[in-house]
């Protein structure tokens, strides 16, 4: 089993799919993990030997413990929890299948994937993980409210895991990027409303900044962009419910 083996969730577009390509270009051999076998089997052919496929639902127990079996066989070096989704709109309008979904993909599975990876990385005293949470952790998101609840219990849960696993050569990040131009705007329904018109850098540029973090033993919580620590920063100022109705203002139809 090779030293330099990762695995990545979420790996058929968007933030999954460049780290994928990312961790090819530095030397590793890649499981990719994804619902769509078919862009998963393109996906592998263009990124040639060392890349192997696992069709997975995380919204399914059949698909977490596929991939929690995949864990559990040892060797994987480094874990990307990228898989998630969105949905624009009332909570009151969505139904009650969709949050449980929801629920599933963006907390269950990378609260239970992490457990299982950072198991078999202390038992080794060696590993990376990398949860990827998003800069809809840090307040309220009203008409994207249950998956920035989501992102925050994630964030709550990487932060404190990185402490508890500190000690055994383990590296935990919690990466949160803003708004980046993926496929996850069209499945959402935001793209077109005043959050896609925020500032942005590729799906690229964050795996690459985010690798580089977490690789050199970078803080637990990474912001790859500036404009994002700005934000933050200026939060911390700002009463609660200011943060609130402005994020909740990007998202509103207009």
């Amino acid at each position: 089993m090779s030293e330099q083996l990762a695995m990545v969730t979420g790996a058929s577009s968007g933030i999954g799919e460049a780290f994928a390509r990312e961790l090819v270009r530095r030397g590793y051999a890649v499981i990719l993990v994804a619902r769509r076998l078919d862009r998963l089997i393109a996906l592998q052919a263009e990124l040639g030997k060392g890349t192997e496929v696992l069709a997975a639902d995380l919204a399914t127990e059949e698909g977490m413990g596929a991939v929690a079996a995949r864990l559990s066989r040892g060797g994987i070096s480094l874990l990307v929890n990228n898989a998630g989704l969105g949905f624009r709109g009332l909570v009151v309008d969505q139904p009650e299948a969709s949050i449980t979904r929801l629920v599933r993909v963006n907390l269950e599975a990378p609260m239970r994937l992490s457990r299982g990876a950072a198991a078999q990385m202390a038992g080794e005293g060696r590993g990376t993980l990398i949860n990827v949470a998003s800069m809809g952790a840090f307040q309220p998101v009203p008409y994207l409210n249950v998956y920035a609840a989501t992102k925050a219990g994630l964030l709550s849960f990487t932060e404190a895991l990185a402490d508890e696993v500190a000690g055994f050569g383990v590296t935990v990040q919690a990466l949160c990027p803003g708004n980046i131009p993926t496929g996850f705007q069209d499945v959402a329904g935001t793209k077109g409303s005043r959050f896609d018109r925020t500032p942005s850098m590729s799906a690229g540029e964050v795996a690459r900044r985010s690798l580089d973090a977490a690789l050199q033993g970078g803080p637990t919580l990474f912001l790859p962009a500036r404009m994002d620590r700005i934000s933050i920063f200026a939060q911390r100022f700002l009463p609660r419910f200011v943060a609130r109705r402005v994020a909740g203002s990007l998202l509103k139809s207009e």
